[in-house]
Formats: structure tokens, sequence, C-alpha cells
């Protein structure tokens, strides 16, 4: 009998005892700019096991030394891999960069934090833990996110959509003490990226997935999702500091614009063209080497959002004969390119209601605009009449 009773111990109670529950949390880290990639912030999950192990896994490992690294992620398929670390070292890291860690311990049953963490252990291997990440829709908050939703059952966030900004806002809203950066997203982003987000579309921001499952209750039992939110570190790092001024791209565009009206001055009182010519020359350059960039992104990348781009009416390659033009002394062809701009820059500027422009490059379209139209003007006047024969 006492074997008996042994027995039942050891075949039904330890295994109760022994193997409990892991216990899964969503982590949410903070933002900092030392790097533009870390102005986002970071999402990981974390895993505790019984048998003592504190694990974070985490999709956001990448290596430029990876073959094809730097051409898959200007066309926008990138591979990016999900890596293990011990909670500490994790910790760590955060701490020494100065970026809050917050933990939210997430309520799921056993056989459900069990089938969670089992798909994580597989997903790290070597052959499993690579995938073709995506800013917006495939990246290190979407991928948890989409693996608690699939492991519960399903999960209701309680966040109201009407206040949610658009994309644009969104990335604006991290990554404005980069000005220069926040102007080159602008002009690579299209008008899609000016659409409302959903609560779905939001989570690719680790900030506002931390917000929206703060909210989120499980579809199975309607019990809240998060049973416990706390702070592991405190952010120490102040962002923006020694950063330039968001509105540094402003003024240096409207120095142009000055600089542009007081050589026009300059070629009218005192007949020096050079001076004028040098600067045309120099900005359409840009508008070439811009182009080459928006239109790739455009025309060959995967990023979702970069085409339809308005941009393309005002960066391209077109201006290439311009510029070929104005160094010519036979300018026969400048008139007709000239007057070609002027009408692809008011259909760029009359498409500001579908897409957001940055006021900088709104400036620039105005400076193109008044000199195409000088140039068809000057052209015009400049070229003889035919003769009536008497």
């Amino acid at each position: 009998m006492k074997r008996f009773i042994l027995t039942v111990i050891t075949l039904v109670l330890l295994p109760l005892i022994s193997h409990s529950s892991p216990v899964v949390s969503l982590i949410t880290c903070g933002a900092t700019d030392q790097y533009v990639f870390y102005l986002y912030g970071h999402t990981a999950i974390r895993v505790q096991l019984d048998s003592g192990e504190d694990l974070a896994f985490n999709y956001g490992y990448f290596s430029p030394a990876q073959e094809h690294f730097i051409y898959n992620f200007a066309v926008g398929k990138p591979f990016y891999s999900l890596g293990v670390t011990p909670m500490e070292d994790f910790l760590y890291d955060y701490g020494a960069q100065g970026r809050y860690v917050v933990e939210q311990v997430l309520n799921l049953k056993e056989e459900e934090a069990n089938a969670l963490v089992e798909m994580l252990f597989w997903n790290a291997q070597p052959e499993n833990r690579d995938y073709k990440y995506n800013f917006y829709f495939d990246n290190c908050a979407t991928r948890p996110r989409d693996l608690i939703e699939e492991y519960t059952g399903g999960i209701t966030y309680h966040v109201a959509e009407e206040g949610l900004p658009t994309f644009r806002e969104a990335i604006r809203s991290k990554s404005y003490t980069a000005a220069w950066y926040t102007m080159g997203a602008d002009l690579c982003l299209g008008w899609k990226s000016d659409q409302k987000m959903s609560l779905h579309d939001a989570a690719f921001l680790p900030e506002l997935l931390m917000q929206e499952m703060s909210t989120a209750t499980r579809n199975k039992d309607g019990e809240k999702l998060v049973l416990m939110t706390r702070e592991l570190l405190p952010q120490t790092k102040i962002i923006g500091e020694g950063s330039s001024s968001p509105d540094t791209p402003f003024w240096v565009f409207l120095g142009i614009a000055a600089l542009y009206a007081l050589l026009s001055f300059v070629q009218l009182l005192w007949h020096q063209e050079l001076p004028l010519k040098l600067l045309r020359s120099a900005l359409y350059t840009v508008l070439v080497l811009g182009g080459i960039i928006i239109w790739f992104l455009a025309l060959i990348s995967e990023h979702p959002h970069t085409f339809p781009n308005a941009h393309m009416l005002l960066f391209h390659p077109f201006y290439i004969p311009l510029i070929i033009q104005l160094w010519k002394r036979d300018k026969k062809g400048l008139g007709g390119i000239a007057l070609a701009f002027v009408v692809a820059i008011i259909l760029f500027l009359a498409l500001g209601y579908l897409q957001v422009y940055p006021l900088p490059i709104t400036i620039l379209a105005m400076i193109i605009l008044v000199d195409c139209w000088r140039l068809w003007q000057e052209r015009r006047k400049s070229t003889p009449k035919p003769q009536t024969a008497p």
C-alpha cells in the first residue's frame, strides 16, 4: 500500500510540482538617438522557465556583414533574425544605453505558455531564425504581437481607433530629433503613409503596442491579457540631447531661396550670369541624384509605401537635359524643357492634398517652379519671331 501511494505521488504529483508553467512577458524598451534605428524603441519576449533560465527572445537582430544585406535593405527585403540572450545581459545592454525597459506579464494558460515557448525555441534554431523584415508590417514588435494573438486564440484591444495617427505622423513623432533623417524618410514615403493606421497597423511601434496590450482582453474567456506591468529599468538618456534643431532643414532651404533671389538680382542688375548658373546647376544636380533614389525605391523596392510617391514629379533624372542646356551657347530646346517642368511641379503641388510634404521641400519646389518659369519666359522672349513677307 505504501509503495502504491509513493508511485501515485511520483507519477502524478511530482510532475505537477516540478514542471510549472513558464512565465511569458512582453518587454518594451525605450528609444535613444544613439543610432537612427534606435529612435523607435524595441520589443522582445521574456521567458522565465522553472529550471531557472530567464531568456529574452529578440526579433531585432541583423548584421550588415550578411550576404547582399545592403542591396536587400535598399530593395525592402532585408533579413532579420530571432536571437536569444539571458535577460540579465539584455537588461545590462539597455541600461548602458539609458533606455527604459517595461515588462507586461501575460495571462497565459499553461498549455498556451508551453506551446508558445516551444515555438520560440524552434524559431531560434539557426535554420529557422531568419525572416524577411518589413518596417511597418513584420518587425520586432509585430512578430511578438502575432505570436501572442495566435497562442491565446485571439485578443481584443479596447483602444479607440479615431485618435490614431497616420503612418507618417507616427514616424515623425519618434524621429523628430534627427531632422535630416526625418526629411529623408518623408521624401521616400508616398501617400500611402498618410493613411490613418488601424489598431493592428499601429503595433509596428513598440510603445503603441505596449499601450494596446495594456487594454487587451482574451477572446476565449474575456480575461485581461496583462496580469502585471512593472518598470525594470528607468529612462536615463534624454532624447534629442545634442542633436540639431528640427527646424534646421527649413532654415537651410529658406537660405537657398534667399541666395537664389540675391543671385537673380545680380544677374538682372550687373548681367553676371555665372553665379546663378552655378546655383541652378547645383540645385538640379541634387534633384537628379535624389530622383535616382526615390524612383528606385518607388519602382524596384518592395517597401509597401514607396509607391505612388508625388515626390517623383519634383525629383527625377530628367533634369539632365536642362543642366546641359544651361551651359550651351545655343539654348534651342531650353524653353520647352523648362515649361514641361513647370507643369510637373504645379501637378506636384496640387497632389499635396493626398500626400504631406516636408516644408523645406515645398520651399525647394517653389524655387524650381519660379526658376523654370523664368527660363521658359527668357527663352520665349529671346526667340526671334518669324518675319512676314511683304
